[in-house]
């Protein structure tokens, strides 16, 4: 059997990462500090507290109309 293809791109890619690992190390700090976090235990909280009134429309444009205009919110 032949040799299977190999396109233009990914000849020119194999050889760039070869000569340039620095880059390959670079991704791999990229995706460590990406996926490899600690996870936060607080954060569902926090996300609850922080969240604003929903006005059963879907973009708080009550509470947004209230804040801006100074009135209360009846």
């Amino acid at each position: 059997m032949g040799k299977a293809y190999v396109s233009e791109f990914t000849n020119f890619m194999n050889q760039y990462l070869e000569a340039h690992p620095e880059v390959v190390a670079e991704q791999r700090s990229g995706w460590e500090s990406f996926w490899k976090r600690k996870a936060e235990l607080r954060a569902p909280e926090k996300t609850r507290d922080d969240l604003a009134p929903d006005d059963s429309y879907g973009y708080a444009w009550s509470a947004w109309r209230v804040k801006a205009q100074g009135e209360k919110k009846s």
